[in-house]
């Protein structure tokens, strides 16, 4: 008897120990309205100021509980913009970055504490070939907004001061030293804001409305006749024009939203048996899964989308947090 009251003791407490999923926690990363910029000082006064354009990722945030935030991020390189084109060149070449041969930046956390100032994000950052734990001061979240659209939001800021050497970003040419001051500091600072979005049936709405496109063409069909409808019309649709992943996608995420899960499934297995090479239409039949309370075939379907594309930081991030 007390064999079995230390088993169910230790099972308990596994299970509390243990951060449940849920794929509602999840938000991409909304480029549009986030930003990774950066300063660093320039003959120790002035001060230089840049960003990268183009950069993705996905973090996973619960109101309740700090400790279960996580985030995977990727930055493209290539995309540094210093607002002059040679100095951005320069930037890019094997003197500084060298974009060519290690074309992203990446965060990915490994842990999360809740501070009187907001909370600290732990994780490795990789730079060129260099992995680094860096814990950041995170400002306060914004918490759950909702924009007009209905779009449920979570705004991440925070800012990290680097030394840029330590990580092989040496442009020498440039560093030397001259009257006691660097050209270019070896610190540098970086900020950001990253708003993570998920769209809500109430936007979706807007995106299948219109019956001549693709979209609303096919929605119409299944609010006429249902999924079997909607699959006769993209044969007759296919015969008129070139159809993409997106058409059958958006109605997928329209029956999601609306509470029509196994439907949703069933139009997200026929977008991956049409385009069976697309890593994307894995990454949404997963969510289409998990949306369902399949766990088992949410996580095959995203262990697929990265072994399509390695670069699937929404698929990595999901995973990692389904282990």
């Amino acid at each position: 008897m007390r064999k079995l009251y230390l088993l169910v003791l230790l099972v308990a407490q596994g299970a509390i120990g243990q951060k449940s999923f849920s794929i509602s926690e999840f938000y991409p990363i909304e480029r549009s309205h986030s930003y990774v910029s950066f300063s660093v000082k320039y003959m120790g006064y002035a001060q230089v100021r840049g960003n990268f354009a183009d950069f993705k990722g996905t973090f996973r945030y619960d109101p309740n509980d700090v400790s279960k935030t996580s985030v995977s991020f990727s930055v493209d390189v290539a995309s540094i913009d210093t607002n002059l084109e040679w100095r951005d060149n320069d930037l890019k070449s094997d003197q500084w970055f060298d974009a060519e041969n290690h074309p992203n930046i990446t965060f990915k956390s490994t842990s999360a504490r809740k501070t009187d100032s907001g909370f600290e994000l732990t994780g490795n950052l990789k730079i060129k070939e260099v992995s680094k734990e860096i814990t950041i001061a995170m400002d306060p979240s914004s918490g759950i907004l909702k924009d007009v659209r209905g779009d449920k939001q979570v705004i991440f800021t925070g800012s990290y001061t680097l030394d840029r050497t330590e990580y092989g970003v040496k442009g020498e040419r440039w560093s030397r030293v001259k009257e006691g001051i660097a050209g270019v500091a070896n610190e540098v600072t970086v900020e950001f804001s990253m708003l993570g979005k998920q769209i809500q049936k109430e936007n979706f709405s807007n995106w299948v409305r219109r019956e001549e496109r693709p979209p609303g063409r096919l929605y119409a069909a299944y609010k006429k006749g249902g999924v079997k409808e909607t699959f006769a019309e993209l044969e007759k649709l296919k015969s008129e024009i070139e159809v993409n992943t997106a058409a059958l996608n958006t109605v997928g995420y329209m029956l999601m939203k609306s509470g029509e899960t196994k439907d949703a499934v069933a139009v997200m297995e026929k977008n991956r048996d049409e385009f069976p090479d697309d890593a994307g239409v894995y990454d949404s039949l997963g969510e289409a899964y998990a949306n369902a309370g399949n766990l088992k075939k949410a996580k095959e379907n995203y262990q697929i989308a990265v072994e399509k594309d390695p670069g699937n930081i929404n698929a990595r991030e999901i995973l990692r947090n389904m282990d």
